[in-house]
């Protein structure tokens, strides 16, 4: 049976997926630090990307372990078709390499463009999988640095697949998601989003840690640093939350996430009033 792209598209789509681009390996728009496909496979010819929606319910939950748990089967389903598909590719004569959903990620001390040390450690996909699926026409990118799409806004994992197969890409589209209502600015807890600009540093620091401040530079600024800390070891356990984020990749925050209004399929049930989501940096 021949390889196509509709039929692709049709095995992705029946094993739960809900959406499906492909894009062209060698026109891929490219993150910081750039991750081409090609790099990844000198032969590819197409980047086929998927999308599962979260559970709305896990999203506007009260707390975000919740959520963490339909994040962590959101990337099961993308994996395990990935790995199906690719597969299935290769039995056709295809080599396939999944991309997965979640880890892993190279970790970069250093900027790789200038060689001076970033101000907090970066962890970064071998391919940026939200500029794939903008590559293929699903979406665009939002001032919350989160893929926004027409159907579920930014509620969706991603995961792709890299692969010989000539298979015909999809044309990139021209949106107009974001509406700028600056609710995502106004929601980060970190202040790492800005009318102009986002800065992952302090967006890092409290997704991962729950933290609002960045370790100091200036030793002055060391013993405020040390006082909060103090602050959050009288609530929590770092021991033990460290073996749960382990353990099940738990995240501390979600809230740029949570009052977004894009995606049409939510319009009806969002909910009306957004409480503060309780997580490990909850103050």
């Amino acid at each position: 049976m021949k390889t196509t792209s509709e039929r692709i598209k049709d095995k992705i789509m029946e094993a739960g997926v809900d959406l499906v681009g492909i894009a062209s390996a060698e026109e891929l728009i490219l993150a910081y630090p750039p991750r081409p496909a090609v790099a990844l496979m000198p032969s590819a010819k197409s980047v086929i990307v998927m999308a599962v929606a979260h559970s709305l319910g896990a999203v506007y939950s009260p707390d975000i372990m919740l959520w963490t748990r339909n994040k962590m089967q959101t990337s099961r389903l993308l994996d395990e078709t990935a790995e199906k598909i690719s597969r299935q590719l290769e039995h056709e004569g295809f080599l396939s390499l999944p991309i997965s959903a979640d880890k892993p990620v190279e970790i970069h001390k250093n900027d790789p463009k200038t060689g001076k040390k970033f101000r907090q450690t970066r962890t970064v996909g071998f391919l940026s999988l939200k500029h794939a699926a903008v590559s293929c026409g699903m979406g665009e990118i939002g001032k919350n640095n989160l893929l926004l799409t027409p159907q579920f806004g930014p509620h969706q994992r991603l995961c792709a697949i890299i692969t010989q197969a000539p298979l015909t890409p999809d044309p990139r589209k021209e949106f107009h998601l974001c509406c700028n209502c600056r609710k995502c600015v106004n929601a980060c807890p970190s202040g790492a989003l800005k009318s102009d600009r986002y800065d992952v540093d302090p967006c890092f620091v409290y997704w991962s840690f729950g933290f609002k401040r960045l370790p100091p530079v200036k030793i002055r600024e060391w013993p405020g640093y040390i006082r909060m800390i103090r602050q959050h070891t009288k609530k929590r356990d770092f021991l033990i939350e460290s073996g749960q984020t382990y353990i099940t990749d738990v995240d501390n925050c979600i809230e740029c996430m949570r009052v977004c209004p894009v995606g049409e399929t939510w319009k009806n049930i969002r909910p009306e009033e957004i409480p503060l989501q309780k997580s490990g940096g909850t103050e």
